[in-house]
């Protein structure tokens, strides 16, 4: 009855486009908007303002929103929309809000766009805010136990939540069948907005301070300058934006928010994002008995469907492993529908008959089919585009535009005026793609269908995507038996597989779609071929030994590699970090000026750990940088996921700041620099050997945190005398080209040390480096330490306090966020990471492990989250990082101070349980070893 009822509906949904001018998209026609029309939406040409501080194009959720920031920050600001607001893909979409989420990002963003919708009411009079509740269904064990980390994280938001068994489940939702489930979570202040009312509210909010909204304007092209620095760089800067009208505004700053129509308006300067349109869709039901308008929202993630309240019907959708993509995005389209493909909205609708019977015997009253944006990785593209100065990206939502419009607005308002947003939003960087990817047409396609596949898959710590593989590699890979890790595009070790057939068990074959193309691979694009599914894939077998948030199948080999750190000798191969080449008669001074730490007077092959900071004083980098022994200029090592944003922040703040340092060139080596580490306590008796160019690796002539140039095996390289795990070791940057011979003839050697020394001397991977790291107390970007944390509170002052401490009268000691330290330094911190270890065991006698985003309680006060965490297997217990939040505490304390963090009662809260814990004022394992 209910496929009869869909398949009736197709007559009635092209009924109900026409009743309010949606256009299906087997009736588009050309709507090219004529200087005509454009006169007639918005009165006149003269009625576009000449000039702006920030032009905002795109008026949906995130272009109206970003408009209202904007103004209230006191920016002159002006949105474009091509049609009407909502237009675009806004106008159908579902607005479900969900508080609770797998990153703190999420929840700090969702919960201010919430906040927004209330107070927006009361401002403007428009209503867009209905609390009707969420609701989320687990399937299984897992699943449950996902729902209750983010539980234990709403006590830190204080976000009222319950975990719920079946017949409880049953008692919030009549309707929905429960003798299959789990047990399920209710979040009763989740809810959901109404797209066209939160628009109107932004822009009548926008409009009252001053902004402006011009409705039926096509942008035509965007002016940008394109000129070369004093030191020889390539920039482009924008300074206005032409309009298919004529007009013609000059400004500093614009703001792509065009959703499906991005990829658009970013190729107007040049440059491309990854960015691909997806047919989305969801039904809306007959009148169901027993339904109504205070029911929860549903979501049930193991059958990768939702069930919206809309009155007393639902509007039911989902995510299908097979979607279609729409590739040929016409420009024209505005309001527009597709007819629904029955046959994958199908794959969806079996899913919502089994969690809510009533379904089968139900009608439908109208079906919407659209285009949404969507990414290789399911996050927002958001920020400044590298390479454009004034160019910032707010597109490719995901279907999470509603949830995010407010706090993303926010974000962008902030990032360009302080040049950085006050939340950690790397995640959201545009930035965090490497442009090899981003060319990579295949890449951003079958990642993108990998994502959005996986919508509603267990967010595990340790997962790896299947599509995209081999963008990037270094000059060492394949390694034999390297289980291998995609980060930024390139592929790093994870860890190593040993045994019979280690290069086999490790092999990843081509992505296969998930076998959701083996009928059908016209949804990929036109004549595309079907794709079989692979008949097998021993790079899955194993990764899903990782899918857990327990005990996984890798912990034991990461084991045995961290012995062989602390004992014998491991090669890392770190080469997917960034490499940048710093020079310019400028340098110098440039180099102290972007630098937290203090590089005056510092000697030829000097290598100093530093900070790059805002000028709030977050933490926009932390990575090493090395004035060149041959005087040249500097090199900057750099974490490999953050490569891109690093390098554009540094070439940004040389361009910003032309007028003071004119001649400086930064080079990105990046692709042609690869760095091997090799590391342990006998790694310079191992290594010594192979040195012919007559360098002596010992104390005395090799200190460390310095350079020099050598040759190993008649290899010339750049060799760094450096660790991240703690233990005597030295870095071998060398040419790509050079770097196999070099990796094979340390393997040879240490063969022969091996057998001679009775000492381990293996291969070992990033997993080993965060177990190592987090006994050294040492700090990951993103992870413990980010844009939104300082120096000081991040608990490595020592990167900025030798320049503080200076007189900076005559400007030597002057650094980026120089003023906003000085301010914490005399006020005191008021948020601080700490380092907590456990020594717990679970029902099954294996370490209690954390997985991030646990709860830190100090005095039985909720004070934190947990931001990374690993476990030691030097110490044998589990290591937790976190920020703690005075601010939360009723102690008070004026500040955090040493004698604060020691004296207090630790505890770390997972899922409803709280595990005492040791709080450690330096590295746990220089503690255990007695230093």
């Amino acid at each position: 009855q209910m496929q009869a009822a869909l398949l009736s509906t197709r007559n009635r949904a092209c009924s109900l486009a026409k009743a309010i001018d949606f256009v299906p998209q087997n009736q588009v026609r050309s709507r090219l908007i004529s200087p005509e029309r454009c006169r007639f939406l918005s009165s006149s040409n003269s009625d576009i303002p000449t000039e702006a501080d920030v032009v905002v194009i795109g008026g949906g959720s995130i272009g109206a929103s970003t408009l209202y920031h904007l103004q209230q920050r006191g920016l002159k600001a002006v949105l474009l929309e091509k049609d009407k607001l909502t237009s675009g893909t806004t106008w159908h979409s579902a607005g479900m809000l969900w508080r609770l989420r797998p990153s703190d990002t999420d929840i700090e963003l969702h919960g201010y766009t919430r906040d927004m919708c209330k107070r927006l009411e009361e401002q403007t009079g428009e209503t867009s805010w209905h609390e009707n509740g969420g609701l989320f269904i687990a399937g299984n064990k897992e699943r449950f136990a996902e729902y209750q980390r983010l539980r234990e994280m709403g006590k830190y938001y204080g976000i009222d939540s319950e975990v719920l068994s079946p017949e409880e489940v049953k008692e919030v939702h009549p309707l929905l069948r429960v003798d299959d489930i789990y047990g399920g979570m209710y979040s009763p202040t989740d809810g959901t907005i109404d797209p066209t009312g939160i628009v109107m509210a932004y822009t009548k909010a926008a409009k009252k301070l001053g902004g402006v909204v011009r409705e039926g304007v096509s942008v035509a092209s965007i002016d940008y300058d394109e000129y070369t620095t004093v030191g020889g760089m390539q920039a482009k800067r924008v300074n206005g934006v032409r309009t298919e009208c004529g007009a013609e505004i000059k400004c500093n700053y614009v703001v792509n928010a065009a959703g499906v129509w991005g990829n658009y308006i970013t190729e107007m300067v040049g440059e491309k994002i990854p960015l691909r349109a997806i047919k989305h869709a969801f039904v809306v039901t007959e009148t169901l008995e027993g339904m109504h308008s205070m029911l929860p929202n549903v979501r049930d993630h193991d059958l990768s469907i939702y069930l919206k309240t809309q009155g007393g019907a639902m509007a039911i959708g989902g995510y299908e492993q097979n979607p279609e993509f729409w590739n040929a995005v016409a420009l024209d389209f505005s309001f527009g529908l597709f007819e629904l493909d029955w046959d994958t909205f199908a794959q969806n609708f079996n899913g919502h008959i089994q969690r809510c019977p009533i379904l089968e015997s139900s009608g439908i009253t109208s079906t919407v089919c659209g285009p949404e944006s969507f990414t290789p990785d399911h996050k927002p593209l958001v920020g400044p585009q590298p390479g454009v100065r004034g160019f910032f990206q707010a597109c490719g939502f995901n279907s999470m535009g509603m949830m995010l419009g407010g706090g993303i607005g926010r974000e962008i308002a902030t990032w360009i005026c302080d040049d950085s947003p006050s939340l950690d939003l790397f995640s959201f960087d545009v930035s965090r793609f490497h442009k090899d990817t981003i060319h990579d047409a295949r890449q951003v396609r079958d990642r993108t269908h990998e994502s959005y596949a996986k919508t509603y898959s267990i967010v595990f710590p340790h997962d790896e995507p299947l599509a995209g593989r081999d963008v990037r590699t270094s000059g060492l890979h394949p390694l034999a038996g390297c289980m291998y890790q995609s980060r930024h595009g390139f592929e790093r070790p994870g860890w190593f597989v040993t045994g019979e057939d280690c290069e086999s068990k490790v092999h990843i074959p081509p992505y296969d779609y998930y076998g959701a193309y083996a009928d059908g691979g016209w949804r990929i694009e036109e004549d595309h071929e079907d794709v079989p599914s692979n008949i097998s894939n021993p790079y899955l077998d194993l990764l899903e030994q990782e899918l857990t948030f327990g005990m996984v199948g890798s912990f034991e080999t990461v084991a045995e590699e961290c012995h062989a750190a602390r004992n014998g000798v491991v090669i890392f191969d770190q080469s997917y970090f960034g490499k940048f080449y710093l020079k310019g008669s400028d340098a110098d001074r440039f180099a102290q000026f972007v630098c937290g730490a203090d590089l005056h007077d510092k000697e030829l092959g000097s290598v100093t750990y530093t900070t790059l900071c805002n000028k709030r004083g977050g933490v926009e980098a932390d990575l090493t940088i090395a004035k060149l022994p041959d005087g040249t200029g500097y090199y900057f090592a750099a974490g490999g996921q953050t490569l891109t944003k690093d390098f554009n922040w540094i070439k940004s703040a040389i361009e910003k700041n032309s007028d003071r340092f004119g001649d400086v060139f930064l080079q990105d080596a990046s692709d042609d620099v690869d760095m091997i580490s090799v590391q342990g306590p006998h790694s310079r008796e191992l290594l010594q050997s192979l040195v012919s160019s007559g360098h002596s690796l010992s104390n005395e002539d090799f200190q460390f945190s310095t350079c020099q140039n050598i040759e190993v095996c008649n290899i010339p390289l750049l060799c760094m005398r450096l660790t991240f795990v703690g233990e005597l070791g030295f870095e071998f940057h060398v040419s790509k080209n050079a770097s196999r011979e070099l990796y094979e003839a340390i393997k040879k050697a240490g063969k022969i040390y091996e057998a001679t020394n009775s000492v381990q001397v293996r291969d070992a991977g990033y997993r080993a480096i965060d177990s190592l790291s987090a006994e050294m107390n040492y700090r990951h970007w993103h992870a413990d330490v980010s844009n939104r944390d300082t120096p000081i509170e991040a608990g490595i002052g020592f990167t900025v306090l030798k320049k503080l401490k200076q007189d900076n009268s005559d400007g030597n000691f002057d650094f980026i966020g120089r003023e906003a330290l000085e301010e914490q330094m005399k006020i005191g911190i008021q948020r601080k990471l700490v380092c907590l270890t456990i020594d717990e065991k679970d029902e099954d006698g294996n370490p209690v492990l954390l997985n991030g985003f646990e709860t830190i309680w100090r005095d039985n006060e909720c004070l934190g989250l947990v931001r990374s965490s690993a476990f030691g297997h030097t110490i044998g217990k589990t290591i937790a990082y976190g920020y703690v939040d005075l601010s939360k505490s009723n102690t008070g304390a004026p500040k955090i101070t040493n004698k604060w963090l020691g004296s207090g009662a630790w505890q770390i809260g997972d899922r409803d349980k709280k595990y005492d814990a040791i709080f450690h004022k330096g590295a746990p394992y220089l503690k255990q070893k007695g230093e």
